[in-house]
């Protein structure tokens, strides 16, 4: 995961701050809220965006390469899933539910997917959207969002 792609500091090459900070002060979150791959992007795009980070969110398809190379699977569309995730600039992610569709394998948190690895992200959309209010994600995640301590 992260110790692949940042440095023993945890700086990310390019990104004006620390991925592993970063990765930490969501994780928490990735645990409680309860929402699968759409709510937790619209979650996590509320903090960064209340915490000035810049990303997109982006929407279309984890394909699992592991299963479209396994001539027992009947088609492509059988090897991959809808899926939702940020992303940050400098090919890092933001990805906190790929797991939860794909199994204990999938990559998790705030990443490089590996370009050789099982997983591929097939983007369809990608944008800006108007962040949902703190007290529809509280209510959408059962969780307090709009409580959520700032980033440092």
């Amino acid at each position: 995961m992260c110790s692949q792609i940042c440095s023993a500091e945890g700086e990310a090459d390019g990104l004006p701050y620390d991925v592993l900070r970063l990765q930490a002060w969501l994780e928490p979150l990735a645990k409680i809220a309860q929402v699968e791959c759409d709510g937790m992007t619209h979650v996590i795009s509320r903090l960064l965006h209340k915490n000035g980070i810049e990303h997109v969110m982006a929407g279309g398809e984890l394909v699992d390469l592991g299963r479209l190379k396994d001539p027992s699977v009947g088609s492509e569309a059988d090897c991959g899933v809808t899926h939702w995730w940020l992303e940050l600039g400098f090919s890092y992610i933001i990805d906190f539910r790929a797991r939860m569709w794909m199994g204990p394998h999938a990559q998790h948190g705030v990443l490089i997917p590996d370009e050789e690895g099982r997983f591929f992200y097939r983007p369809h959309h990608r944008g800006h959207f108007q962040p949902l209010s703190g007290p529809t994600l509280d209510l959408t995640a059962e969780a307090d969002v709009s409580g959520w301590p700032p980033f440092e």
